[in-house]
């Protein structure tokens, strides 16, 4: 008797391989299979491809033939950090190949620590290279330019590579310009015009004092200028009727020197990021709209703001008053309330007080000074509703400087503690807490205490160049699980 043969079934559809064309593509339709991105318009799938890395961006030509253009039609946003190539001197040829196959326009150009060789000939075809970027048509209207070198390791040639002066074909387009570790080519400078430049960032270029003030003379709508370790020179001075914000980096100069806001009339903030070993001097001389300030340190060894004086946060007089500011942020290595006092003296129009330690240091400390009725501080008494105070322990130095506060500002509305990350912020340690600063006595029936944590750096949290952001310093305060609320 023969055996009956099992029916063969047929394969599932799904199971079929998928037949490629010749160039590796997978053929069919892609959208019969769910991809839904595709259907998407053209000029959306531009931006999506413009958003991604460099590397990503390019990749998308290979998915399918519907994406195969879109690549070299999406605007070019070349980062072309690290991740873009890790070998440095690879990365040369590959900019200069995107560059040539991409028809622009290119919105971004990001490249860091551009690095030459040492060689004398190739140094000279590198940097040649370098200049010849900034000629293809793909950057002709480039927006936003972020440049920085790095610091070549020779002894004979000089610390600073120079800037391509292709550099200044883009001018006329760039919205945004980052500049660092380089030399500007003082032989161009004076004749740039820089119309639609609302952002400038130099940091550790060399620089002379009329270069400078020959780029900010062409920036006709510049908004904001951040400054970092300018070098070969000891005195910058800036004037302009369009700059609101002004960002002081670390230290201004390498060695000493005078920077002088001689007019800004629009200025709004003045922002001292991390200041440096004191070589600097800082003279404000017509601000009339300065709003924000800080940080002030003692590391900033003179900074003069109308006609006071502070010398190592030392004001000389508080006779004539600073009365547009109202957000001040202060840098103490440890508590010192009476230089606090003797500062808010100055600033009678005071609304947000900071307060950032660097580190606590034990020190004496002295009783809780009398409020002298006759002799009020006037921010205490109408104007202040914030203040913050960073890298809180809860010992007796820092509860003898908050609980001046807690008796004796008026209208405070709210007390921010950024507690120290070491510290456990449980309902006890909070309740010990309000009994020593003896709120129930607190001037300020309406304040609120609250205990949170402290981010690393306010300056990480966000980009201190965007005005709208009401307060650059309110990044820096962060819930934390447990809070305290009175």
């Amino acid at each position: 008797m023969k055996k009956k043969k099992k029916a063969v079934e047929p394969a599932a559809k799904s199971s079929r391989p998928r037949k490629r064309s010749r160039d590796g593509e997978l053929d069919g339709d892609l959208i019969s299979h769910g991809d839904l991105i595709s259907k998407l318009p053209d000029d959306i799938l531009c931006t999506i491809i413009s958003l991604l890395p460099t590397k990503d961006g390019a990749r998308t030509q290979v998915i399918a033939r519907r994406w195969r253009p879109l690549w070299r039609s999406a605007p070019l946003n070349l980062d072309a950090s690290k991740h873009l190539c890790s070998n440095d001197f690879k990365r040369f040829s590959l900019i200069s190949k995107i560059l040539s196959d991409h028809p622009g326009p290119a919105r971004r150009f990001v490249i860091y620590s551009i690095r030459l060789h040492i060689a004398e000939k190739r140094y000279a075809e590198e940097a040649a290279q370098i200049e010849n970027w900034f000629v293809f048509p793909a950057l002709d209207n480039l927006q936003e330019l972020d440049i920085n070198f790095r610091q070549p390791f020779l002894s004979g040639r000089e610390n600073r590579y120079p800037l391509p002066p292709s550099v200044f074909r883009l001018a006329p387009t760039l919205l945004v310009a980052k500049i660092g570790l380089c030399n500007f080519p003082n032989e161009i400078v004076h004749s740039l015009s820089f119309p639609l430049l609302k952002q400038l960032t130099l940091s550790r270029v060399s620089i002379s004092e009329d270069d400078f003030s020959g780029v900010l003379s062409g920036c006709r709508v510049l908004g904001s200028l951040k400054l970092q370790g300018i070098r070969d020179v000891n005195c910058l001075r800036i004037s302009s009727t369009t700059l609101r914000i002004i960002i002081i980096a670390y230290s201004l100069f390498e060695r000493k020197g005078e920077l002088f806001i001689e007019d800004a009339p629009c200025l709004e903030r003045l922002l001292l990021v991390n200041p440096g070993s004191g070589g600097e001097t800082i003279r404000v001389i017509k601000a009339p709209k300065m709003e924000t300030l800080g940080l002030l340190s003692a590391r900033i060894s003179e900074i003069e703001i109308a006609n006071i004086v502070f010398q190592r946060l030392i004001p000389s007089s508080s006779e004539v008053p600073i009365c547009t500011v109202k957000v001040l942020a202060l840098h103490f290595s440890s508590p010192d309330l009476d230089a606090v006092l003797d500062i808010l003296r100055c600033f009678p129009c005071l609304e947000k007080l900071y307060v950032f330690r660097h580190c606590f240091t034990r020190a004496a400390i002295k009783n809780v000074p009398q409020y002298e009725s006759l002799d009020p501080i006037k921010c205490l008494e109408r104007h202040l509703k914030v203040l913050v105070l960073k890298k809180y322990k809860g010992g007796e130095e820092d509860v003898g400087f908050v609980k001046f506060f807690v008796l004796n500002a008026k209208v405070v509305k709210e007390i921010n503690f950024q507690v120290y990350k070491k510290i456990d912020i449980n309902k006890k340690w909070m309740t010990d807490q309000l009994r020593l600063l003896e709120v129930e006595n607190r001037a300020s029936q309406d304040a609120r205490l609250k205990f949170g944590r402290s981010c690393a750096s306010w300056i990480r949290c966000l980009d201190p160049q965007d005005l709208s952001i009401a307060d650059p310093f309110n990044c820096c305060f962060v819930d934390a699980p447990s809070e305290a609320y009175l």
